[in-house]
């Protein structure tokens, strides 16, 4: 009995498909049906002709698709100070930043960085993406307008003259939580700057906020040093004892850096299952250290790969953060087995998505997860010959070698083209406000 096509809104088709499932599958010759922002079907090229139609196709000769990456860790609007506080430690770079940001953000501008961020995320395949910032909310909508994916929410600190624009407290972040919870592309979740930086009231308020709305929490923990000699200060404990004092180490909890942990530190982590965001090139910039990533993953804890701020990284190239997690851990091992190509593509993938709280919807593709994507075009110089699909990915490819990438269904880049973001005006107005800040 003859069947007519199913019509689907896009057929990715004719090339080879990564799907980082639980198998670790690798189709060749390969299609993939999108349909109402999921992806509905995998399979053959061939097969894919004879049972689907779409109103637009993507041929996929010589390209290979790849999960859409999800960076883990960063400040998007702080691409607006990216090179501007350089070559000095954590607490000194803070210090002068936090100067800049209190007269530099508002709405406005930290809208326009953070776009400037999606850009350039977008161009290295990132689709996913936390993000603690002020001005939360003003994101949000911005990237729900863009099409980006986002992990954000209330973010508490108190630090001295950012008062009039934290725009945080227990009513502010019920109310975002109310407005985002069932927004498509928008996963609100509960901040807090770093235990350093909080207070034991602030931290008792933001806990309760997490365990109460079952939400992920976020925060910096054990970046440097010098924090933790702040954090003994004003708690008398260590970072993650101060957190796991208040039951903020637990399956949905995401710290970042975890740079200075002690053996009995990371075991804890694994028990809790708490995930780390590690952030290579922000920590060596910072002189803040390098974490003990082989270690923590050797122990069970599952780790994603964030690039940080533009303002300590200074790129958001998240291929890039690949190739250094995995060199540095090889050469201050001696041991050139750790860390494979795989499992840090898988850190950039589906660990990531493990890290955010959203490994079930995106970070693999499999029919049912949301078709969250980049498209590679493997025909590059720097690609060729190739062997081995993951050794490229982290060792080889550069951003360039984007082509396409894709969001809930929706393109967002095409043949390089930013199609939901006005690039060329928000690179123009960041330029301008730049001519501000150096006149600061």
């Amino acid at each position: 009995m003859n069947t007519s096509p199913k019509p689907v809104d896009t057929l990715l088709t004719g090339g080879t498909i990564l799907t980082m499932n639980a198998r670790r599958e690798i189709l060749t010759d390969a299609a993939m049906a999108v349909d109402v922002g999921k992806i509905v079907w995998l399979g053959s090229a061939e097969s894919a002709a004879q049972q689907y139609q779409s109103q637009e196709r993507i041929d996929l000769n010589g390209r290979v698709v790849i999960p859409g990456l999800v960076n883990v860790h960063g400040h998007w609007a702080m691409t607006l100070m990216r090179g501007l506080v350089d070559d000095c430690p954590l607490e000194q770079w803070l210090a002068k930043i936090w100067r800049v940001e209190a007269e530099l953000i508002s709405p406005e501008t930290v809208v326009l960085g953070s776009q400037l961020a999606m850009v350039e995320m977008m161009r290295g395949g990132t689709t996913c993406a936390a993000d603690m910032y002020w001005y939360y909310q003003d994101v949000t909508e911005a990237a729900r307008e863009a099409g980006f994916r986002i992990v954000t929410g209330p973010s508490f600190a108190e630090i001295e003259g950012f008062e009039d624009y934290r725009n945080t407290n227990q009513a502010i972040a019920i109310e975002y939580l109310d407005a985002y919870r069932e927004v498509p592309l928008v996963h609100p979740c509960i901040q807090a700057h770093s235990a350093y930086t909080t207070s034991g009231p602030t931290l008792e308020h933001v806990a309760q906020l997490v365990h109460d709305n079952g939400l992920m929490f976020v925060t910096h923990a054990s970046e440097s040093k010098g924090e933790l000699a702040l954090v003994q200060e004003r708690h008398g404990k260590r970072p993650l004892e101060v957190l796991d004092g208040y039951g903020l180490l637990r399956e949905q909890t995401l710290l970042a850096h975890c740079v200075h942990l002690t053996d009995d530190e990371i075991a804890r982590l694994a028990e809790t299952g708490t995930s780390v965001a590690h952030c290579p090139s922000s920590n060596l910039k910072l002189s803040s250290g390098i974490a003990r990533v082989a270690a923590m993953v050797e122990m069970g804890v599952n780790v994603g790969i964030g690039t940080d701020g533009a303002a300590s990284n200074n790129d958001l190239d998240l291929f890039h953060e690949a190739q250094l997690a995995a060199l540095v851990q090889k050469g201050i091992t001696g041991n050139p087995q750790v860390l494979p190509a795989e499992k840090v593509f898988a850190m950039l993938t589906i660990d990531g998505a493990r890290a955010v709280g959203l490994a079930d919807q995106v970070g693999s593709l499999e029919v049912g997860k949301s078709a969250d994507l980049a498209v590679i075009d493997f025909g590059a110089a720097n690609l060729t010959p190739c062997y081995d699909l993951y050794s490229h990915l982290v060792y080889a490819l550069s951003v360039g070698d984007v082509q396409d990438v894709m969001v809930a269904g929706r393109l967002l880049m095409k043949d390089r083209a930013m199609l939901s973001l006005d690039e060329e005006a928000i690179r123009e107005e960041a330029n301008r406000i730049a001519c501000e800040v150096k006149a600061l």
